[in-house]
């Protein structure tokens, strides 16, 4: 099968409108449960609460979540991370098209992070606009790899098109935070896993790797800072001192049974590559090709569609569809990937694209049969979809 730019193209422009009209600002998975009253109600870490939690959830199940949303009079807002994937996707599309409408697109969106980072930690960073209560309370704004090595990305690739000194700064101010406030957990003289935030002392590959992923990138700027490379290398190491037999990777660091998905082994597979290549370390390749094969085989159905996990394809989630397209697209040797890419954009434009021109957030297996959730998530859905059409776009045009 073969996939035509035009018909990428079409579904760029369509995202593009929705967004425009739109605007940056959008509901969110975890803004309910990341809300004050919520965590002040229902977030304590105890046994009792996390049973409420878990009843809350199957409730949620029942009720369309944009109704939830509007009864709870929830606000849309504006995410960082969100913010971060659309000055990529703009500057990706300014690298395929030249056209400057798309690059100030990206800068203003940069001017609007430059304004927005946390100052409350050394250099440049930025985290979530609600709470987050994972195993420990993380209070809104709190700085995350995650979210930093997202918005970094687009800093980076920004200084490289134009040679904005301030976009380097930003950049050696992200740097900064990362080595300076994030905590490390040493395994061995050549492996560590950076933090998911200040606050945690979490081992996540793929929190883990945005942070390397970024100091790769930076070292290879930086020609003469051999360190942020050998940083970059030991949080590779980690990770694949880690990797299952099979090839694939857990969420959790030092935690065999955790769960195995489909979009966290995205991240860390294009991580992998993208380091690779900034460091011209092939040494590892081997790792990522098992991975890869872990991925194409354990995470698609028979029919090509992105899996949630290996186990199982419901619920299929639009992070997942995304992704799929960004990592078949960014490991593009394989020559199955076209066909592979071709069912996923297929499928994604039948079954997820709403009519209104937005694309819904997952689509559920329920004893009657499948069940759509239909709701816009700006940065969980929109800007990420965004993101995997803008960078398979170019890719297409510029090969």
């Amino acid at each position: 099968m073969r996939i035509e730019s035009s018909s990428v193209e079409n579904s760029l422009n369509s995202l593009l409108q929705w967004i425009t009209k739109n605007g940056w600002a959008g509901y969110d998975p975890y803004d309910v449960r990341g809300q004050d009253w919520f965590i002040k109600l229902f977030g304590k870490q105890t046994k009792l609460y996390r049973k409420i939690r878990g009843l809350l959830t199957l409730l949620e199940l029942n009720i369309p979540p944009s109704i939830v949303r509007k009864l709870l009079c929830i606000n849309k807002t504006i995410n960082p991370k969100g913010m971060g994937l659309l000055a990529s996707s703009y500057l990706s599309l300014f690298r395929a098209t030249h056209e400057d409408s798309y690059l100030r697109q990206a800068e203003d969106i940069l001017d609007w992070l430059y304004d927005n980072y946390n100052d409350h930690y050394g250099g440049f960073s930025w985290g979530y606009p609600f709470h987050w209560q994972s195993r420990v309370f993380l209070p809104k704004g709190t700085p995350s790899s995650v979210v930093t090595g997202t918005i970094g990305d687009a800093w980076i690739d920004h200084y490289l098109l134009t040679g904005s000194e301030r976009s380097l700064d930003v950049c050696r101010g992200i740097s900064q935070f990362f080595l300076s406030s994030l905590n490390r957990h040493q395994k061995a003289s050549n492996q560590i896993c950076f933090s998911y935030t200040p606050l945690d002392n979490f081992r996540v590959h793929n929190a883990s790797l945005f942070v390397a992923n970024f100091l790769a990138r930076m070292a290879a700027i930086d020609n003469d800072d051999d360190d942020l490379m050998k940083i970059a290398l030991s949080a590779v190491g980690y990770t694949l001192a880690e990797q299952n037999q099979d090839g694939s990777f857990c969420y959790w660091g030092n935690e065999p049974s955790s769960i195995v998905d489909h979009y966290h082994t995205g991240f860390v597979l294009r991580h992998l590559d993208t380091i690779r290549k900034s460091s011209g370390d092939d040494s590892f390749a081997d790792n990522i090709e098992a991975g890869y094969e872990f991925y194409r085989l354990k995470l698609f159905d028979e029919e090509g569609l992105p899996k949630f996990t290996p186990e199982s394809l419901f619920p299929i989630d639009i992070h997942s569809c995304s992704e799929a397209i960004l990592t078949l697209n960014q490991l593009q040797e394989n020559p199955q990937n076209d066909k592979l890419l071709s069912i996923v954009i297929e499928f994604v434009q039948r079954k997820m694209l709403s009519s209104k021109g937005y694309y819904i957030a997952e689509i559920r297996k329920r004893w009657w049969g499948e069940q759509k959730v239909d709701i816009a998530y700006m940065r969980w859905g929109q800007c990420w979809m965004l993101y995997s059409y803008a960078r398979l776009y170019e890719n297409m045009i510029t090969k």
